[in-house]
This record gives structure tokens, sequence and C-alpha cells, in this order.
């Protein structure tokens, strides 16, 4: 029984090392591409670098506007998850523990939702936004991408009230507590894995976002990473060295994030119940 244990456990680690392997293998091979010429890319594309270009990074980020890009998503990105988390947090309480008459049919009218392709909301945005003075301008694209990012968030964060019990939201109120300050001062607090959690998931969507991005803002000065990027592409399609140092550039804010918070990021994704 052991023996067939330990195969199983050497089997499962093997695959797990295979996969691995293949989900980092792009990354490190654009990384190393970012660090050579693009001479040598042609001539050893998938191999280290036999000369270490460092000066890739300060020329990709002059040349291709990143210091404005970052600071517009970044600004974008913190709006959007404020509002996100604050907004979504109250109503998936409400529905999860409130439960108020027809609370089922905003929580179905929000799967729906989810099923439905972004790119089918395009043109009727569009007209809204021109007659509203909120194309090209942030604050456009910012009411865009919260409201994209309001469904799944609200499904995930109502999972979670789910799992909080009634009993210790019944002692709050018992003690005196209104029901904001139950929300704010006992819900709140013991909800802070799924809220980072939110809010990771929320960054990633909207510092990758692209399509209403390139649709909504045509000002070079305020267009975010993502969009710098693909421009940047197209102007330098044929040096492969600036191309991956820019891919480098914008990718790698998002995979430290998640480095540094991939235990909280787990942890609410699977609570729904309190510990301690």
């Amino acid at each position: 029984m052991k023996k067939s244990n330990k195969r199983v456990s050497i089997l499962t680690h093997t695959v797990l090392i295979i996969v691995l392997i293949s989900s980092l293998y792009p990354f490190i091979l654009m990384v190393m591409n970012s660090l050579k010429s693009s001479q040598e890319i042609n001539v050893n594309p998938m191999g280290f670098p036999m000369e270490w270009r460092l000066d890739n990074y300060l020329t990709v980020w002059q040349e291709g506007g990143y210091a404005k890009a970052f600071l517009n998503s970044l600004g974008i990105m913190f709006v959007t998850i404020t509002v996100v988390i604050v907004v979504c947090g109250c109503c998936a309480y409400a529905i999860a523990k409130l439960k108020p008459k027809g609370a089922d049919g905003v929580f179905n009218y929000f799967m729906f939702t989810m099923s439905v392709s972004v790119s089918l909301c395009l043109v009727p945005l569009f007209f809204v936004w021109m007659r509203l003075n909120l194309m090209n301008t942030h604050t456009g694209l910012t009411l865009i991408y919260i409201g994209t990012n309001i469904p799944f968030t609200v499904i995930i964060m109502r999972s979670f009230f789910i799992g909080i019990p009634d009993e210790i939201l019944e002692s709050a109120r018992m003690d005196g507590c209104n029901e904001l300050s139950v929300l704010a001062l006992i819900a709140f607090p013991i909800a802070k894995p799924i809220f980072l959690t939110a809010s990771l998931m929320t960054a990633l969507s909207v510092w990758n976002e692209f399509f209403y991005a390139n649709s909504f803002v045509q000002t070079d000065s305020l267009r975010t990473v993502a969009t710098r990027y693909i421009a940047f592409t197209g102007q330098y399609s044929s040096e492969w060295g600036k191309v991956s140092t820019a891919g480098v550039i914008t990718v790698l804010p998002m995979v430290i994030l998640y480095l540094v918070f991939q235990r909280q990021f787990i942890e609410g994704l699977t609570g729904g119940s309190v510990k301690g």
C-alpha cells in the first residue's frame, strides 16, 4: 500500500513539474530574448544571451512612453478596484445575508451578464459615451471597467459571505450594532481574504485589458500599458529584442503582484468559513 501511494505521489509531482515548466517556459524565453539584440535572436532564438543587453529596457521604456502609460494604468486600476470592492462588498453581503426581495433576481442577472460577450457592448457604448463626452477620457474607461468587473466580483464575494456564520452577525446586532456597523466592523474584516482576491483579479483584468482601452482612448498621453505594448509591437515588429523587452515590462508587475500575494489569493478563493 505504501509503495502504491509513493508511486502515485511521484507521478503526481512529475505531472505538476511538467505543467510548471510548460507554463513558465514562454515567460522565461521572453525574458531571455529581452536581453538579446534582434540580430542575436535571429541566430539564437531559444538559448541564453551571448551578450547581455540591459540597455534594451531603458531604450524601450523611453521610446514606448511607458512612464506615462504606467501612471495611467495605475490610476485607472486604483479607482476601479476601490469602487468595485466597496460596491460589490455591500451588494454581495445584502444578497447573502440580508436577502431582500428581488435578491435572487439580481444574482441571476449578474450570472446572465457573465455570458454576454464584451464585444456586443462596443457599439451601443460607443454612441452613449459620445453623447456623454466620455470618449477619450480616463473617466469613461474607468466606468467601463467598473461595470465589467462587478458581476463576477459579486458572485465570488457572495460565496464567501454565505460561509460566515449567522450567529456572529446576530451577536453583534444583539450588542446594539445597526446593520451598517455589522457590515463595517464584523463582515468586512472577516472578508479580507476575498477582498484581496477580488482586488488582484480586478487589477489583472484592468492591467491587461486592450479591447476597450484601444477603442475608447486614442490620445497617446492617455493610453494604458496594454495599448502601448500593442503599438510598440507594430512600430518595432522586426526588432524582436525590443518587442520581448516591451512584453516583460508589460507583464512583470502583475507577475510580481501575484507572487507576493499568492497565499492570500488562494485563501480568498477557497475561503468561506470562519476559523479561529
